[in-house]
Formats: structure tokens, sequence, C-alpha cells
């Protein structure tokens, strides 16, 4: 419960900054895309699973923005507790940019995802279904069009189904 009052006064925060921004940084918005790779630990079916996700967001302003996330599994895992394999995750996010040189920003991020499990054994252990999700990261640009990111984001599931542990690095293009 402390984590999603937590996760909404960030989401609120953020949305009153982006609400008192002009009204010309919010018709200019930076699209961007990104294709990534996602190491993800779960701890109640204790699985190691790995996926390739795909990102559309726009920064709104210079410090918020939303995105969008999708991502399909790439391997399944045997654990103790069952044999499972990520079907799909689909999520949304407010993201928060703080630059701190020229190249590089922190980003934090809070959302929703919905993620779908393949559990082969019908386990009652499976972090799948609605989450709310919270992380924080960095990117370094490397030129007007590219960026490499890298975040960690903790998906904690409704229902007492569990965390997961999101790795991700990504490439970052600007459109």
């Amino acid at each position: 419960m402390k984590t999603m009052l937590m996760a909404t006064a960030a989401l609120a925060a953020a949305a009153f900054g982006a609400s008192t921004a002009s009204a010309q940084s919010l018709s200019q918005p930076e699209v961007y895309g990104s294709i990534g790779a996602t190491a993800t630990n779960n701890n109640k079916s204790d699985s190691s699973l790995n996926s390739m996700n795909a990102r559309l967001g726009a920064k709104l302003t210079p410090h918020f923005g939303v995105e969008g996330e999708l991502a399909a599994g790439t391997n399944g895992d045997t654990t103790n507790n069952g044999r499972y394999k990520l079907t799909n995750k689909k999520a949304a996010y407010a993201v928060g940019f703080l630059p701190v040189s020229d190249r590089v920003e922190l980003i934090g991020r809070v959302g929703v995802s919905d993620t779908q499990l393949k559990n082969y054994n019908n386990s009652p252990i499976a972090e799948d279904g609605t989450a709310l999700d919270v992380g924080v990261g960095a990117q370094m640009k490397l030129n007007d069009a590219y960026t490499i990111r890298g975040d960690y984001t903790r998906s904690a599931f409704k229902d007492d189904r569990g965390n997961a542990d999101n790795l991700s690095v990504s490439v970052v293009r600007k459109f």
C-alpha cells in the first residue's frame, strides 16, 4: 500500500509539473521509440525470464513525458515452483527526466503493466496480471538522433502475486 501511495504521489507531482509547463512546449513534443532487451527475476515463482521490448514515448516538456511499452518473451525457465515463459507484457508510464549534463539524463517512471505468463504446470504461483511499476534509469545521448538507455523497474503485482525486478538496456531513436 505504501508503494501505491508513493507512486500515486509521484504521478500527481509529475502531472502537476506538466500542467504548469508552457503551451508551446506541449505543442512540440519530442517523440521517441526504442528497442531493447529485458532480464526479469520473479520472486514468487523464482523464475528468470528474458524478453525483447519496444517502447514509444513523447517527451512533453524537458522534464516530463509519457511512454508505452510492449514486450515478448524469448525464453522459458523451469524452477522448483513450475515451468514459466513470458507471453507478453503491456505497460503505460509517466516519465520524469533530470538532465545531469549535455549528454546524460536520469529517468524516473511510474505506471501500470499487464503481464501474461505461460504457466505450464498451472502452478498457483505466478507473477502475472496487473502490476504497479516504479523504475529508475539513465540514458546517454550518442548524437542528435540516438541514445543508449538502461533502467530498472519493479513490478508489484496485485492480489499478492509477487514482484518482478526488470533490468533493461535499449537503443532509443528520436523522431
